[in-house]
């Protein structure tokens, strides 16, 4: 059905997995649109419970999909790109009446990590890591990720947010992200199958009371982000910061 991701349906829980291999699983157009129409068949039946959202290869996934250069300022509409994709992927997760798990092998990335901090749980291997990197290619941290880690992590996650970096699953485990295990897959699907089999009508409303008070105001805040993005998206200091990445050599940014 799907070309860059693959579905395992088992009963009340389903499996996502992220399969663009080659590219670390990075979130391109066409794998977006494939998994907001697999997160909306899943949130509409009403005899899912718990999805697991994982990686193929050796990626989680590495955000998203940097393969071709902006030619000059404003051919890349990154604030219509958050609006009507990225956007609309996290609050199928976020505000869903079914609870996620993140199964993470590998480097989360960007909006990868965005992808599995927005699910309920995330299990990761102790090799696993999570660069930030926005700021690599003249931007700011995206699809959610500033308010949602402001929110769990608090002061820890600041210098992350605001010039980027990159921590281990050790770390990340430290902030209370994610629990470091030695099978991601094997722990989600073992924890996903218990909670199937609970009250899960009040796992839910937990899950509400948490959006509302955790992620009351995250509406509000994605608004305000993708006109900020946007206006990123129209600077010197972008289109140089992804023709460094893509020539793998040092950006050199001008402020603007």
């Amino acid at each position: 059905m799907y070309r860059y991701l693959v579905i395992d349906e088992r009963d009340s829980v389903t499996i996502f997995t992220l399969n663009r291999p080659e590219r670390l699983n990075a979130l391109g157009p066409e794998l977006r649109a494939e998994l907001l129409d697999a997160l909306r068949r899943f949130n509409n039946d009403p005899k899912k419970r718990v999805g697991i959202i994982t990686g193929s290869g050796k990626a989680f996934s590495a955000g998203a999909d940097i393969s071709t250069k902006p030619s000059e300022p404003g051919t890349v509409n990154l604030e219509d790109e958050l609006r009507n994709s990225f956007h609309l992927i996290l609050r199928e997760i976020r505000f869903s009446d079914k609870l996620f798990i993140a199964a993470i092998n590998g480097v989360a990335a960007g909006a990868g990590i965005s992808l599995a901090v927005a699910c309920d749980f995330a299990f990761a291997s102790k090799s696993s890591r999570f660069v930030m990197a926005f700021q690599n290619i003249g931007l700011a941290p995206d699809t959610g990720l500033t308010l949602m880690m402001a929110r769990l992590v608090g002061a820890k996650a600041l210098r992350y947010l605001l010039v980027g970096g990159e921590f281990t699953a050790e770390e990340a485990e430290s902030m209370g992200l994610i629990k470091v295990v030695d099978d991601p897959l094997g722990e989600a699907i073992k924890f996903a199958n218990e909670i199937a089999q609970g009250p899960f009508r009040a796992y839910v409303h937990s899950k509400k009371l948490i959006n509302e008070a955790l992620f009351k105001d995250l509406e509000q805040f994605l608004v305000t982000e993708a006109r900020l993005q946007g206006e990123l998206g129209n600077t010197h200091d972008f289109i140089e910061g992804v023709s460094a990445f893509l020539e793998k050599r040092r950006p050199r940014f001008v402020g603007y």
